[in-house]
């Protein structure tokens, strides 16, 4: 989850909701700054402070930035009128928050949104016989008309979805190292990757694509 706001007690509180929600959290205090922030994330939070009034053509550019998010704009109790609730609804926003709400009702209504966000995101082989589902951590091969789970261990697909995003390129073992620790939240031995590596090769061996280790210590995900 993405929060941008300059708003000390909004962000502490969107902070506390995600820390008991288990949820990544990352923040920024102005929009100009989310290319630097992480487009993997499935929700982005928005200050309507940032946007003065032109929620409409704000939403407009976050959606060209970040198409495959979901985005909640924050309103305040003076901005929460009927115009600016439909302003933002129709200009492609998913939901509207009130910064003043209960946090209960606010924290009911952040799950719904990030699981559905998540459910969203699939990421796919180019072939579209192998799949990868953030929300459940699963894998699918598709053999014989039908998607067969591969039944891979947290680490293992944690490698995987790291691999399809970045499809026939060589990636280093630095950085599916840092996709392990990300995923999981520990630390790893940089050995472990080897060994993570060596069981997602079995793993995909009914796929009919293949995992490429490249010299140098880069792995690299080949289709068919």
């Amino acid at each position: 989850m993405i929060v941008v706001t300059r708003d000390p007690a909004w962000w502490r509180l969107l902070e506390s909701l995600c820390v008991r929600g288990g949820w990544d959290f990352e923040s920024c205090r102005d929009l100009s700054a989310l290319g630097k922030a992480s487009r993997e994330r499935g929700l982005v939070i928005v200050d309507g402070a940032l946007f003065a009034g032109g929620h409409a053509r704000g939403v407009v550019g976050l959606r060209a930035r970040f198409a495959s998010a979901s985005f909640v704009l924050a309103l305040s109790a003076s901005e929460m009128s009927p115009g600016s609730m439909t302003e933002a609804l129709v200009s492609g926003v998913d939901e509207v928050v009130g910064k003043g709400w209960a946090e209960a009702k606010i924290f009911a209504l952040l799950s719904v949104l990030r699981d559905r966000a998540l459910a969203a995101e699939v990421r796919a082989s180019s072939d579209g016989r192998l799949k990868a589902e953030k929300r459940s951590r699963r894998a699918f091969v598709l053999a014989r008309g039908r998607w067969k789970d591969l039944g891979l261990p947290p680490a293992e697909f944690a490698l995987l979805w790291r691999l399809l995003k970045c499809e026939t390129r060589a990636v280093s073992r630095e950085e599916l190292l840092a996709a392990l620790r990300a995923a999981l939240n520990r630390d790893f031995e940089a050995e472990t990757v080897a060994r993570r590596a060596l069981s997602l090769r079995k793993a995909l061996s009914c796929w009919g694509g293949r995992l490429e280790s490249v010299r140098g210590g880069f792995y690299r995900l080949v289709g068919p």
